[in-house]
């Protein structure tokens, strides 16, 4: 995670030609954007004139919608006679399709009280300076405090139309004399993840007034972010009667619906507005029962994670991960429910349940169809076919941006029920 870069030789930052190929700025705005995906320049040999050095201790992942990571930079002067007066500048490229409230970067000041870098947003790139200059002595050495996230937008108002699956950040530390000299950069990818999303034990056969099916629906949290105001939603269709075991007992939870989609009801399995910290994973065990009257053949149960859900619209936030499993519903006595253990896999991986990785929210995922066996149990119960976004963070979106676009995880679930 450590980088240490010297440069000796002076750069003139005169020319914007060469200010943008070397992603400096001056320490004054208006800012001069540094090229995206131009080539990092090596260092260049030591010399007597510059004598600073710049380590970073950056993020290891960033976990998109969540909390900000924080990380340190270390500016260090190496003279042992001369003071010296610098800046650091930062810019974080994201990619174009990262909206302008996608991203935010905040410094330590001297009393404790963190404070948010004004930056400038240019498609998908920001760009900032921090204050104020920063003077060193002979041998003197700052360490700056620095928290990096991908919010989203504001709390209980996500923005899903965006996102990324790295952030590119170049900190450059110039000259604050006026003469804009590049004294040392740093420049690094970090990879951005979401919360993942997986069903286990759902069988793939029910009855319609017959026992409920129980299965586990599990959340999981793989990146360095702390999550907050997050939402584990299952989608159903409206025939379903839905339970979770808490303290010891099933708890019967209450269908949220809406005029747009009457046959497609939501379920928050955990309460909305719960903490997801880093490296947690949260199951929870669930039982779902059709009514009498449900209608015999294909239905599906989704798992939808959502963060920062909130206005009128229900269940309209940051989509992060989504998993799904097709039950069909027959007139006859199905087998026994599972008993909640996760099912044995083989030795192809679309034998089980999988959880959704990535923070795309514009990427899609086919179910893959599924049969195993519960382990533990020998009845060679048949599991539900089940489907998880592999490659992104929206399982549930036929169209891409059917999800993103049209404003809702309930209405994408409504259509790839239509399609089961």
């Amino acid at each position: 995670m450590f980088r240490t870069i010297r440069i000796g030789r002076p750069l003139a930052m005169g020319a914007a030609g060469v200010l943008m190929s070397l992603g400096a700025v001056a320490a004054t705005a208006p800012a001069v954007w540094a090229a995206p995906g131009t080539p990092t320049p090596s260092a260049g040999p030591s010399q007597t004139c510059c004598h600073t050095e710049l380590t970073v201790d950056g993020p290891g992942t960033l976990g998109l919608a969540g909390q900000p990571v924080e990380f340190t930079e270390k500016i260090t002067n190496t003279s042992a006679t001369e003071s010296e007066d610098v800046f650091l500048n930062l810019v974080a490229d994201a990619g174009a399709g990262m909206p302008e409230n996608g991203l935010a970067i905040w410094y330590r000041t001297d009393d404790g009280a963190w404070e948010k870098v004004t930056l400038e947003y240019h498609s998908g790139s920001f760009q900032g300076t921090l204050p104020p200059t920063i003077t060193l002595g002979p041998g003197e050495s700052r360490v700056l405090h620095l928290r990096l996230g991908l919010p989203m937008g504001e709390p209980h108002n996500g923005d899903s139309d965006g996102g990324t699956q790295s952030v590119r950040l170049t900190s450059s530390v110039g000259a604050a004399d006026g003469s804009w000299v590049l004294q040392a950069r740093d420049v690094r990818t970090i990879p951005v993840k979401g919360l993942t999303a997986r069903l286990t034990g759902v069988p793939a056969t029910a009855v319609p007034g017959g026992a409920p099916v129980e299965f586990k629906a599990t959340v999981a949290n793989s990146t360095a972010s702390d999550y907050v105001n997050v939402s584990s939603v299952l989608f159903t269709d409206r025939h379903t009667t839905v339970q979770v075991y808490r303290e010891g007992e099933w708890v019967t939870l209450a269908p949220v619906l809406t005029a747009a989609e009457p046959d497609t009801a939501g379920f928050y399995l955990r309460g909305p507005d719960y903490a997801a910290p880093a490296g947690d994973s949260s199951t929870v065990r669930a039982r779902v029962s059709w009514k009498a009257n449900a209608p015999l053949g294909k239905t599906r149960l989704a798992q939808s994670v959502i963060v920062n859900a909130g206005g009128s619209v229900p269940f309209r936030g940051t989509y992060l991960g989504a998993a799904s499993a097709q039950v069909t519903l027959t007139g006859s006595r199905s087998t026994s429910p599972s008993q909640s253990q996760s099912p044995t896999t083989s030795a192809s991986p679309s034998t089980s349940a999988s959880a959704s990785t990535g923070a795309t929210p514009t990427s899609t995922a086919t179910p893959t169809p599924a049969t195993s066996t519960p382990a533990g149990t020998g009845t060679g119960t048949q599991l539900a076919s089940t489907g998880s976004d592999n490659s992104g963070t929206i399982a549930l979106s036929l169209g891409g941006s059917a999800l993103v676009l049209g404003g809702g995880s309930l209405a994408a679930y409504a259509r790839l029920r239509r399609r089961a």
